[in-house]
């Protein structure tokens, strides 16, 4: 677990070179502390418009999903995550930090911000983004021969 140690020291570089980016930007999609990973993933919740939706980028902090109707800043939905790692969707509350009209298709996208209830909530997304890393590591592995 190297990997999560050295994470964490970058991790505190990250955050403050992000506290001095929030101050000259107005980009909602910077205001992340955590890295995020590219991926597309289901997320279900009541609260979204067609109760279905899917997740563009996702960190330990949060995701941007892509809805079809914009939800008001400061909703607190329940959402359920579609892991590959998980067998059910993993269910936790999120905060709506920010929304935004897509321009070119007429949807939103939105920043939310992940509420753990318990620790075992953010293991779980943890070891999904090792997951992640570790199968786009190996994917570049056998690329090269």
């Amino acid at each position: 677990m190297w990997f999560l140690g050295k994470k964490k020291e970058e991790k505190k570089d990250l955050k403050s070179q992000k506290t001095q980016e929030n101050k000259t930007t107005e980009d909602p999609s910077s205001l992340r502390q955590y890295v995020r990973i590219n991926r597309d993933i289901a997320i279900i919740s009541p609260e979204i418009p067609g109760y279905k939706s899917v997740i563009r980028d996702i960190s330990l902090g949060g995701c941007k999903i892509v809805i079809p109707k914009p939800i008001p800043k400061g909703s607190i939905i329940k959402i359920g995550l579609e892991l590959e790692t998980l067998n059910k969707p993993l269910e936790l509350s999120a905060e709506i930090i920010w929304i935004r009209e897509m321009e070119s298709n007429r949807k939103y996208e939105a920043g939310l911000k992940f509420i753990y209830s318990n620790p075992e909530q953010q293991q779980q997304i943890e070891k999904y983004l090792l997951f992640i890393l570790e199968t786009q590591s190996n994917w570049y592995k056998n690329m090269e021969g």
